[in-house]
Order: C-alpha cells, then structure tokens, then sequence
C-alpha cells in the first residue's frame, strides 16, 4: 500500500493559478493513524457528512486518508454495534482524553427443565422424527421410551453495558497517531510519550512603558515624524460595595493613584473620604475593601526546559502619533474603545502572543505545539502627509530599479517552468518545521483617510527638489497609486472617516510549513479581504468576482470571524494540560501582588538644570495644562481646556497628565490624544534627551506665531505664581508676554526684539529690560520693561536664558 500511494498538494487560487502537484507517498503523509488497542472493540471511522465507514478489528492499525477532501475534514469514531452519532477524534495535536461508550451486547444463557408433561410430549415428538444414528450410541428402545430426568437448553439475553475507552494523540516520527484502547495502564503508556517536563529557568519582564521617536530631515532642519509607544494601563481602583466591586469616581481614583505613588500609607480627603493603603481598607464614609488592578505596558514570559519553550507577549496599549504639526490626526494608530455592551472588568491587551515550541532532536525537528496571536480592534488614521514622509523614509532602504529590468522579472515569472512553480508553492515539501495548532485571530479596523496633512509653501522632503514647489511626493515606483487611492473619494477637502474593515481568522492543524511560509500565508490572508473590502467600502466599486460587493454587513458573510475582544489566548484544551511541564502564565492578580510601580513620565526625564519652582509651575499651572492639551489633541475645543483647569484645581490637584487622563474617562474614549508633545528639535543646541518643558514652549510658540517664522525657543516662564495665566516666552529673535485668552488661543501683551534690548538688569525681586526707543511706533511708551519675579532662582536662571539669547540674535546678526 505505501508503494502504490499517491499524494496531491492543491495551492493557488484568488489571486494566483491552481497548482496541482502529484508525487508519491513518504512516511507521514498520512492525515493520521488510527491504533485499536481495544480488547474485544471494533471501531468503525468515517468522516463527517460521508457515507463510507471504514471497520477497524482489535490490535489493528490503519493509515486513514480523507474519504471527500472538499468536505469538512473531521473524522468520527465508534464502536461497531452502537448506533449513536459517535465521537470526534482530535488528533490535531497532542493530547489525551476518555469517553464512555455505551453499547448492547448478546449473552447465551443455559436453562435446567425438568420432568414434566412438557418434557415428555417433546421426547414424544423427538422419538418420531427420524434421525442418522451417531457413532458410539446407543439404539436400544427402552431408553428411548424413558423419562428424561433434564434437558440442557440454551436462550439469549440482550443487555446495554458500558465501557471506558481512552484515547491518545501523539507523534510517531513524522507520523500522526490516534490510539484507542480499553486498558488504562495501556493508555498510561502512551501517555507517556507527551508528558511534559520541568522548566530549567524563568524569565520574567515587565516594562510600565516603551516608547521610540522617528525624527526626519527637512529643509527647516530636524522634525519629529512620529512617536510609537506602548504604555501601561491606566489604574483602576475598586471599593467592595455588598459583594460587588465598584469603580470609583475619576477624581477620586486620580488622587488615590497618586498617593499610592507616594508610597503614603494613609491619605485622607478632610472628612469625607478616608483610606489605609497599607490594609487596601476605605475606612470613611465606611468601611470596606479596597482593590488596585494594574498591568504594565509590556510583559514578557519565557519558560525554557529540555526540549520544550514557552512564550507569552503582552503589550497593553499600542499607540503610533503624528507628530507633524500640520497632521490632520494626532494618532496614526491606537486601540479602538470597547462598545459598552461587551465591556469587561479585564484588561484586553492590544497585542496578545502565546508560543509552545518543541524540538525532537532525533528528528531534528521543531515541532510548534501551540501559536496563537490576538489583536484587539484598532483605529488607523492616516493623511496624506504622514504617508508622503513614510515613504521617503523607506526610500533609504528601496534600491531603485529600472522599468525595464522589472519588466523582465515579470516576463521570467511567465515563462517560469511547471515544475519551478511546483516546487515554489508546495507547502509540505518540508518537514523540518510543523505546526500543531495556529490561530491568527481576526482583525477589525476603523479606517480613516485624509487627502490633507501637507504644506505646499513649506516642502519638507528630500525629494523637493525632483518635484520643485509641489507636494513632498515619494520616488517610489508605486506613488502612483498612492497618490490615485488618495484622491479616489473626492477632492482635498473631503475625508473618509470610520470605515470598518473586518477580515476573518486564520486557523492551521497539524501542517508542515516553515516560519517564512507561514508568514506569507498569514500575509496573502489578510491582504485578500483587505484588498476585496477597500475596493467596495472606500473605493465604491462594484468588480465582478469580489464577494463582498453584493454583502450588506461583511460581519454576516464571515464565516471564520468573531469579536477580537471575545477571544482569549488560553482558550486551547492542550495548553491548559501542560502545566506541570512549563507552568501557564502569572495572570494579572499575581502580577498585582509585586506591586510594581507606575511613575508619570515626568519624574524621570531630563530637565536641564530647572529651578524647582519653573518645574513646578510646568506641571500645575492651568496656563501650562492649557498648553500640554492643546498639543496632545489635534483641535482641542475650549471645554477641554476648562475640564483640564478645573480638575487640576480640584481635590486631585496633579498636573496635566492626570486632567487629560480624567477627560478621557469622561468622554468614553472619543477622546484620543498623543502619549507626549512632539518633541522639541533644537537648530541650535541639537537635538537632546526628550524635556516636557522644552515642548511645552514650543507648543505656545506655534501659537503665538502659527508657525510662519523661523524663530527657536530659548525658553518660557509661568508669570505671576500657579493661578496665572500670563507666560514669558523667550525666543532667538523676540521676547514675548502671552495671556490665555480662552477659546480665542493665546495672545502676546507685550513683544520686544532682542535687537532692540540694550540692557538685562536685575533689581531685588524684577527683572529689568532696557528697550531701545523706537520713536514712531512706541513715541510713548517707556524704554523698561519690568518683570516681577519673587524667587530669586527663577530670577537668575531667567537672566541666565536672556543673555544667552542676545547672543544668539548677535551671531544671527553677524551671519547677515
């Protein structure tokens, strides 16, 4: 039989031909083999919705193949004499299990007569039927006309009994074995052979936040691009209220989050509120439980034993921002907010990673037991100026080739010969790599596309000179395209906003593939549905042969597609029977109970010799918090920024981390803002370590200037103590004096060239300016300008930031 087997791999279609390739059989090919290890049981298998029943006698084995491999490929067992639906073989990986079998069994039983009238009409009978003599009887009458004393009769009984039959997935060399057997010390035996191991050593890794800047190169110097960060859950702090767990209010949690950071022990709010951190207890207005539930922006576990490996990623919140500041949307991507239907007390990660991976070295061979990979719904917000930038980023990287030498590419793809195709897409070539159990989970995402988010008058890109005063267009072959999908929907002023793309899971059982084509059939999965769904939903074309141009709701049609906030990637049978090997794992309440920390990004950056009053001053005055807002939303409306006053002026009294992050609980997630202010790139110092203050003056001088000038900012000052609203702002070319002035943006007061200041002068507690007199504008005016400031740090650093500007504007003057 295994001479005369043959195999066929089917690949292609959609979007490439069928490829049908035939070659002979070699040990495992066979989807698996079924032992009977059963004493007295014969097994019938057949395959789902199939009419053929294959018979299987006791210690017997037999390689099954697929009866209809169109139909669903799963195969049903049972006993030969039970008429029931039967039992599902699971032999997609390795695994154990047992299941109760009933079924009726036919028993001969020997029944004693006695003498009687009965018995002696039936030896009348028996006398008159002729019958052959039989050698070594007896002919004589007298024994036929007596009594018989008994006569041996046999009747039969059927009764329904049950039986325990174990059964055993595991791996024999390349092949797949299912065993059946009655005996557990049989099945024991076999189990053997996938018991797990212990782990030599642990890894644990757990990281509050990560985050990397992409800065790029233009004609106006060094700008950041984007920032992509992965950061930590926000804290939740729950009371116990008769048995159920309560959040509470979001000022609440804000002020208890940041005592808790304190590491105070006790904190209470006047009378009104009272709470031991050290016993988690609320003891005032009563008392109760108190719980913190926390998880960290990236955590990592590797487990690692003989031949076994075990790795499970976590990121908590994915977010990539535009830091552009002509970007339509601050956020290229972030997770989309959970409908309130199918919210849960559980923290989702955006990015869930499960791995289970063996090597046989017998075979040398890895053997990937269990992969799964969950991604959580996610907004994509993309302009045509990030996506211009992007792609001149990628051409570093792009050799560029002629047409005609990717012309002749296609040409040999063409006249490529059969067997070369062949050999490309036959999947099982290899054995070297095999993939018990993966599953790819779904994806939804809400799309958005703007054909804004560049300046004309202001090119920064490195192709501006190919393309002169036009937009920063990329050199890439396939901008062409681009630039087609962008203006598709309409002109400049239109965008396209929350289109839902959903694509269905991909899932893999027991299949030969290597990483790499793996990866391109994950790839071509997705990319087909993408492709199909953006041709119909942004497009609006109607292409004859797409499935989803006549379907109303894509969530209908997709078989193979589930809520990506449903899922869970311990939901696997096999992987919960390993935890003795490489143990599952912490979950999220041990992780608790280390009680790791969550600093605010502020406490650990740079801030550049500051006095403790301008750090200060930067994170609680409302005018600063007005500022922050402004530049982590794209276009902030003037109730954001009250919100954000009044909560830092509130019982929390914490900056403006914590305001925005009270806002965007309020608003149910249709909040979005930027993990941090675009960084400030210095022409002049350089570019340095990240400073929240540093981009804070930067944002109010975009303000004040709306950025027609190419002044830098030195450095900027909160007047008039923490209620103020007035900021000094200090630049290589002016000095300003702004005042907020509500929904109207900020406005200068007062505005000297540093040209024009002759002299930087100090006089207890005010900072004198010197201004020349410019008789026919300022006729009246005083040539002092005078700036009360009471601390006497503040006063020297801030003379210190002066004079180093009028050295700036004295070399701009001299390169003139």
């Amino acid at each position: 039989m295994l001479k005369t087997a043959i195999c066929v791999d089917v690949t292609g279609g959609t979007d490439r031909p069928f490829t049908i390739t035939f070659r002979p059989y070699n040990p495992g090919d066979a989807p698996v083999r079924i032992d009977n290890l059963c004493d007295d049981l014969f097994l019938k298998l057949h395959q789902v919705d199939s009419g053929q029943v294959a018979l299987l006698s006791p210690f017997q084995s037999m390689l099954y193949t697929w009866d209809d491999p169109v139909k669903e490929r799963s195969l049903l067992w049972n006993i030969y004499n039970n008429k029931g639906k039967g039992f599902l073989a699971d032999f997609s990986q390795d695994g154990f299990g047992e299941e109760k079998v009933s079924f009726h069994s036919v028993k001969h039983s020997t029944l004693v007569v006695t003498n009687s009238y009965t018995s002696k009409l039936s030896s009348t009978l028996k006398r008159l039927t002729p019958k052959s003599p039989e050698p070594g009887s007896s002919s004589s009458g007298d024994s036929d006309s007596c009594d018989i004393p008994e006569t041996h009769t046999k009747a039969k009984k059927v009764r329904k009994d049950k039986v325990m039959v174990y059964w055993v997935s595991f791996m024999d060399g390349y092949q797949r074995v299912y065993a059946l057997a009655q005996d557990e010390k049989i099945a024991h035996q076999y189990k053997m052979r996938i018991n797990s191991e212990l782990s030599n050593y642990e890894v644990n890794l757990s990281l509050a936040r990560v985050g990397f800047s992409i800065c790029i190169q233009t004609s106006d110097g060094v700008k950041e691009l984007s920032y992509v960060s992965c950061t930590d859950s926000v804290p939740r702090w729950e009371v116990n209220v008769g048995n159920n767990w309560k959040q509470l209010a979001t000022d609440v949690t804000a002020w208890v989050e940041e005592k808790y950071q304190t590491e105070q022990k006790k904190c209470q709010l006047k009378e009104f509120l009272h709470i031991d951190l050290e016993k988690m207890h609320m003891t005032k207005p009563f008392f109760s439980e108190l719980r913190r539930t926390y998880n960290p922006g990236v955590c990592l576990q590797l487990r690692k034993s003989d031949t076994f490996t075990f790795c499970h990623l976590k990121l908590q919140r994915l977010q990539i921002d535009n830091q552009l500041h002509e970007a339509v949307f601050p956020s290229v991507l972030y997770p989309a907010p959970l409908t309130p239907n199918v919210k849960s007390r559980d923290f989702k990660p955006c990015v869930d990673i499960v791995i289970l991976k063996q090597y046989r070295p017998s075979l040398n061979q890895d053997v990937y037991k269990y992969l799964k990979v969950l991604i959580q719904e996610h907004c994509v917000n993309l302009d045509r100026g990030f996506v211009n930038h992007v792609f001149d980023i990628l051409n570093h990287w792009k050799v560029e080739e002629k047409p005609a030498v990717r012309l002749r590419a296609d040409l040999a793809l063409v006249h490529m010969p059969l067997p070369v195709i062949a050999m490309r897409s036959q999947t099982s070539a290899t054995k070297d790599v095999v993939f018990e159990y993966v599953h790819l989970s779904p994806l939804k995402i809400v799309l958005s596309l703007s054909s804004r988010g560049y300046l004309n008058e202001n090119v920064d890109s490195p192709t501006q000179i190919t393309y002169g005063l036009k937009e920063n267009r990329p050199k890439l072959f396939n901008s062409d395209l681009l630039e087609y999908l962008f203006n598709s929907w309409g002109s400049s002023l239109c965008d396209m906003k929350d289109v839902v793309l959903r694509m269905s899971f991909l899932e893999l059982h027991n299949t030969p593939i290597s990483l790499p084509g793996l990866l391109d059939a994950a790839t071509r999965h997705y990319r087909l549905q993408l492709v199909q769904q953006f041709y119909v939903l942004v497009l609006g074309l109607n292409i004859l042969g797409n499935p989803y141009s006549y379907i109303g709701d894509f969530s209908k049609a997709l078989k193979d597609f589930y809520e990506p906030c449903m899922g869970s990637a311990r939901a696997r049978r096999s992987l919960c029977s390993i935890p003795t090997v490489i143990n599952l794992p912490t979950t999220g309440d041990e992780i608790l109970k280390t009680k790791i920390k969550r600093r605010s990004g502020d406490d650990f950056e740079i801030v550049d010799n500051l006095p403790e009053a301008v750090i200060e001053a930067n994170k609680k005055n409302p005018a600063s918090i007005a500022l922050a807002i402004t530049g982590l939303i794209g276009r902030p409306n003037f109730d954001v920024c009250r919100e954000a006053s009044r909560l830092s002026q509130s019982v929390c009294g914490y900056g403006a981390d914590t305001a925005l992050r009270a806002c965007g609980q309020r608003a149910a997630g249709r909040l979005v803002a930027r993990k941090r202010l675009p960084r400030h790139c210095s022409n002049v110092e350089g570019l340095k370590p990240y400073s929240e203050w540093s981009a804070r003056g930067a944002v109010l001088f975009r303000q004040l200037c709306r950025g027609q000038t190419d002044e830098e900012v030195v450095a900027h000052l909160h007047l008039g103590g923490v209620p103020s609203f007035t900021t000094l702002l200090i630049t290589t070319q002016h000095v300003y004096i702004a005042c907020a002035s509500g929904g109207r943006g900020w406005r200068p007061q007062w505005t000297a060239r540093l040209q024009d200041i002759l002299d930087v002068r100090e006089d207890g507690s005010r900072l004198i300016l010197n201004v020349r007199q410019d008789e026919a504008t300022n006729y009246y005016s005083s040539d002092e300008k005078v700036i009360d400031i009471p601390d006497p740090d503040v006063l020297l650093w801030l003379r210190g930031k002066m004079e180093c500007a009028l050295v700036y504007a004295l070399e701009d003057k001299r390169q003139e």
